[in-house]
């Protein structure tokens, strides 16, 4: 099993005392369905250690199903961070906020001589704990009514003169993304208009520190240990569907529905749904849209047939995401030269 292979390579939780310095920061990479935070819960029971998820939609509270938490049971089995302690309605969560929180979470950790474990399929996230890779800009209060966000106003504008303002400003990263790319585009405005410096500016300035490189800068923690878990194609496939099954069965559609109603009901009769933002954006829930609009008011013969239509874009678009997660890993973690990525094919079930 990759968990017991791993955790042989590591130190025992009762020698842990002294140098907590020299504690390795664990990090577990994979597509969705090859069992990620089941290797994270063995090896933090094993290893006395805790868990930080790095998962975009799962700092949101709701929908525990469709963004698949651990349940309470397995997070009283090993301490767990990071996991629904954002209020749904906040659409400005960013992964700088992440990043600040779950970095000064990760220190706690360490100070208490324990072994940081980050799990998650939000390589981004992962990236900008073991990295220097963002650029910080004006602090906001998450979730304030008063916080204007300047990169969501930025995006209600035309997308052709974000580029061309951009290529006015930061002609290197302009080159770079296409102008429909709306949501990048606008984020390299918002680091000028707030800062005065280029984007492009920012990220020379990290990849030419000691440690840096083509992709970024140096590494924030001095012991990563990183574990990539792989399947083949073909089994994860089939691995996913039956994912998608079995959340129909413990209750994944009441839990859609439910939060349609409390969230998003009032959001589609005014037509301003959003599901560009925010935990809107799950893989899961927009799928189900015209299912449940239409629930109740239309034949069941319809409704039976939305319901299919949802559940197989849900696998499709699953496996589609599952493929674009093993491309960032072997694009952004593969290619560092400083990175020492242990790959196991022994994905748990």
């Amino acid at each position: 099993m990759a968990a017991a292979t791993a955790a042989r390579a590591l130190p025992r939780g009762p020698g842990l005392r002294g140098l907590p310095r020299s504690l390795p920061l664990v990090v577990i990479l994979g597509a969705t369905g090859t069992g990620k935070s089941t290797l994270a819960l063995q090896l933090g029971q094993r290893l006395g250690g805790e868990i930080v998820s790095a998962d975009s939609m799962q700092v949101y509270d709701g929908l525990d199903i469709i963004t698949n938490k651990v349940s309470a049971q397995e997070q009283k089995m090993c301490q767990h961070h990071m996991i629904s302690f954002v209020d749904p309605l906040v659409t400005n969560y960013t992964v700088v906020d992440f990043r600040n929180r779950a970095t000064s979470l990760i220190e706690d950790i360490f100070s208490r001589n324990k072994i940081p474990i980050v799990v998650g399929g939000t390589n981004y996230y992962i990236e900008s704990l073991l990295w220097k890779v963002l650029v910080s800009t004006k602090p906001q209060e998450m979730g304030s009514e008063n916080t204007v966000d300047r990169k969501l106003e930025l995006e209600k504008e035309d997308s052709h003169e974000l580029h061309k303002r951009l290529s006015q400003v930061d002609p290197e990263m302009a080159a770079k993304l296409h102008p429909h790319d709306k949501r990048k585009v606008a984020r390299s405005l918002q680091v000028f208009e707030e800062t005065g410096i280029s984007h492009s500016e920012f990220l020379h300035r990290q990849h030419t520190e000691e440690g840096g490189g083509p992709l970024g800068g140096p590494l924030k923690f001095p012991n990563p240990c990183i574990l990539w878990l792989h399947a083949d194609q073909t089994v994860l496939d089939e691995r996913l569907d039956k994912r998608v099954d079995d959340m129909l069965a413990a209750g994944l559609l009441e839990e859609l529905r439910d939060f349609h109603r409390r969230y998003n009901q009032k959001f589609v009769s005014e037509n301003s749904q959003d599901y560009q933002h925010g935990i809107f954006q799950s893989i899961g829930f927009k799928e189900f849209h015209e299912y449940l609009i239409t629930e109740g008011k239309c034949t069941p013969e319809t409704s039976n047939q939305l319901l299919k239509k949802g559940v197989e874009a849900l696998k499709q678009v699953t496996k589609r995401y599952a493929r674009k997660q093993i491309r960032w890993i072997r694009n952004r973690f593969l290619s560092r030269p400083h990175t020492c990525c242990h790959s196991s094919k022994d994905a748990i079930q």
